[in-house]
C-alpha cells in the first residue's frame, strides 16, 4: 500500500505484470536486483553452508580426501560431497545448506561419525526450480 501511494513521487519506475498482479517499483531497485543476479552467476552459486568432515595436507592428503569422500557417500548417498583444494590443504565438505540452522540439523547427525567436523560458509549451487 505504501509503495502505491509513494509511487507518484519516484523519478523512474519499472512496471511488471505477472498474471493479475501489477508490481510497480523504483528503477534503482531493479538495478540492484540485476546486479545481485550477475554477482551470483559469477560466483557460480549463492552463499550457503556446508559441513567440513576432512582437512589435511601432505603427500597423501589428496588420496585420503578422496577416500573420506567415498566413505561419506557410502554412508550418506543422498547428500552431496565435495573435495576442495586450497593450497596446501585438501578438504571434504558435504551438503548444500541455505541456512546455518539447516546445516546444524545435519551436523548433529554427522558429528557422531565425524567428531572433528564443523560447519563452514561456502558457495552452494543454485537451488533447483520446480
Amino acid at each position: 500500500m505504501l509503495m502505491l501511494m509513494a509511487s507518484p513521487f519516484l523519478q523512474a519506475q519499472d512496471t511488471l505484470r505477472f498474471g493479475n498482479i501489477l508490481l510497480v517499483q523504483d528503477a534503482g531497485l531493479t538495478r540492484i536486483v540485476e546486479r545481485q543476479v550477475t554477482l551470483n552467476r559469477r560466483k557460480g552459486g549463492i552463499d550457503g553452508y556446508r559441513i567440513q568432515i576432512f582437512f589435511n595436507s601432505g603427500r597423501k592428503a589428496r588420496e585420503e580426501a578422496l577416500k573420506a569422500k567415498a566413505n561419506f557417500l557410502s554412508r550418506f548417498p543422498n547428500i552431496p560431497a565435495y573435495v576442495v583444494y586450497r593450497a596446501p590443504f585438501y578438504k571434504v565438505r558435504v551438503g548444500d545448506f541455505r541456512s546455518k540452522n539447516e546445516a546444524f540439523r545435519m551436523f548433529r547427525q554427522l558429528r557422531r561419525v565425524y567428531p572433528t567436523s564443523y560447519i563452514v560458509k561456502d558457495v552452494i549451487p543454485f537451488p533447483e526450480l520446480q
